[in-house]
């Protein structure tokens, strides 16, 4: 299903992309044009910036869901997917956690910044609110 590049390798060059502040659609783009698959691409534009957020709100206490819907059909339908189970998120998570440990957190957070879990949490607390993230759906 993502054999075009690793999940490591994919991981660490959607993250070195989001640092140069360009957009999801030509991060995807990029990746494409690099040889990576627009599934594995897809994937990766939503992953990375879901899991670093993940792992920086963390300290605040923020609980996040298992699972997510993948894409609006399946909310329909109710079927989840757990986020273990995706080999790019996990992959993510794990070099998130990484920059955090090397304490280079400084530029990853523009990866947080820009993710759909970021943005919640911010509309929450500008409503006076303790944002507690349950659904998910991420369309790829």
């Amino acid at each position: 299903m993502f054999a075009s590049w690793p999940p490591r390798k994919l991981c660490v060059r959607t993250y070195e992309l989001f640092l140069e502040g360009i957009t999801d659609d030509q991060i995807f783009e990029r990746l494409c044009a690099e040889g990576c698959s627009a599934a594995s691409a897809s994937r990766a534009v939503t992953f990375v910036p879901s899991a670093f957020a993940r792992v920086y709100y963390v300290k605040d206490g923020i609980v996040f869901p298992e699972s997510f819907y993948p894409g609006r059909s399946a909310y329909k339908n109710g079927q989840m997917r757990a986020y273990i189970d995706e080999p790019i998120f996990s992959e993510a998570l794990s070099l998130a956690e990484q920059i955090k440990r090397d304490d280079n957190w400084g530029q990853a957070l523009r990866v947080v910044e820009i993710s759909a879990e970021h943005k919640v949490i911010q509309e929450g607390k500008s409503r006076g609110l303790v944002p507690k993230i349950t659904l998910l759906i991420h369309e790829f």
